[in-house]
């Protein structure tokens, strides 16, 4: 179903944008110019109805948390209205109902706009730490056959580093792609995610290289030789846990810790999470400035790869 986006603008200088259909990989993007585009005048408050909308993915997610940030980055503000129960167990799941300020309806919206007592009480989290305590998985097969071996892998993966799949969009199937959204089983724990991220890529690393090091423990050590190993039979896939992000194409196993100027990047471009091959490319031509990522050896006769670059954009 495609994505539908109507812009009302109200006597009190609100803009109000009905989202209805599917907020996925394919039409987040259209929903991010449609954002830039209400704020780029003298009126910075949004109003997103998401009454209508069948379906929401993490790519979706992080269009919204993005009009949000840039809303407030401009002194303005952005309310969700939202009433429906399925979409709002994302929302809870993700923590973002302490982040977003969500009503029932567009009426209610507007008096919360005009109330700024209300506005000034209610948590206002710095833009830069919105969305901190959750991050996105995928996985894409290019043959959803052995799709259930990998699922399984990666939540073993994620379990042996601290992790956990909070919650599981409905796949799209023909090839084979899921959503995840992944925290920490203990936020208050150490170390943080973005360590144990350093930590799996260089698992990945280590276990393509068919390498041991006492850094990467039995089971983390267990848990990421599974999920290569479930990715024998498939000629290309790509697995992301969060700033991860895994790519097979043929004989090709590319591995790399995404910074964060290059998950943004990613996040602009969300096809890629179902090419391996523009992936592919995608991570050689990163390094361009940096060290060459060139195959060598690995386990089992593939040939592996990984690099620390960062995109030039």
């Amino acid at each position: 179903m495609e994505l539908g986006m109507t812009n009302v603008r109200l006597s009190e200088g609100i803009t109000v944008v009905e989202v209805t259909g599917e907020l996925d990989v394919y039409t987040a993007p259209s929903l991010r110019e449609r954002f830039v585009e209400a704020l780029s005048g003298d009126e910075v408050r949004l109003v997103v109805n998401l009454n209508g909308l069948d379906f929401l993915d993490s790519t979706g997610l992080g269009v919204l948390v993005g009009g949000l940030k840039r809303a407030r980055a401009r002194g303005g503000e952005l309310i969700v209205v939202c009433s429906t129960e399925r979409l709002l167990k994302i929302f809870r799941i993700t923590g973002l109902t302490r982040v977003f300020r969500i009503v029932p309806d567009v009426a209610s919206a507007q008096a919360l706009l005009a109330d700024r007592a209300a506005l000034a009480a209610q948590p206002d989290p710095d833009a830069e730490t919105i969305g901190w305590h959750w991050v996105p998985g995928r996985i894409y097969l290019s043959d959803e056959l052995d799709h259930q071996a990998v699922a399984d892998a990666a939540e073993r993966v994620v379990a042996a580093f601290g992790l956990e799949f909070a919650h599981a969009f409905p796949p799209v199937v023909g090839s084979w792609f899921g959503e995840f959204l992944i925290r920490l089983k203990n936020s208050g724990q150490l170390p943080t995610k973005e360590e144990q991220f350093v930590k799996l890529s260089r698992a990945l690393d280590l276990r393509l290289l068919d390498r041991q090091q006492a850094e990467v423990d039995a089971a983390q050590g267990a848990a990421v030789a599974g999920l290569i190993q479930s990715l024998s039979n498939t000629p290309r896939a790509i697995v992301q846990i969060g700033s991860v992000l895994l790519v097979k194409v043929d004989e090709v196993i590319v591995v790399r810790n995404l910074t964060q100027l290059e998950l943004a990047h990613w996040e602009r471009n969300p096809a890629l999470f179902r090419d391996p091959a523009a992936a592919l490319q995608e991570l050689q031509q990163a390094t361009s400035n940096g060290a060459e990522l060139e195959p060598t050896a690995g386990a089992g006769g593939q040939e592996t790869a990984s690099s620390s670059g960062r995109f030039s954009d």
